[in-house]
């Protein structure tokens, strides 16, 4: 299962032409072959996500107008559970 790894809560802002700001933030996926593919998860006004590992909501994808499957302008993630501690048996 991929997961999307994000290290810093860093946000990242371009001014556009005109006068918008564009505030994204880099988050690494990783397909499980040991390496981390970089790609900018779009914020709008959201706050950034604190770091930690997460997967992408299925509500984030799309098809395209030609039927190809694509991520939405604003990628939402969602935080991968953390698996209980396993119980002791006295």
């Amino acid at each position: 299962m991929p997961i999307c790894r994000v290290k810093s809560s860093t946000v990242e802002e371009i001014r556009t032409s005109k006068g918008d700001i564009i505030r994204s933030q880099t988050v690494g996926l990783d397909l499980g072959n040991g390496f981390e593919l970089p790609f900018r998860v779009g914020l709008g006004s959201r706050p950034a996500y604190p770091p930690g590992e997460y997967d992408i909501d299925p509500r984030s994808y799309a098809l395209s107008q030609y039927g190809d499957l694509i991520l939405k302008r604003y990628v939402d993630l969602l935080p991968l559970s953390v698996k209980p501690a396993a119980s002791v048996i006295k």
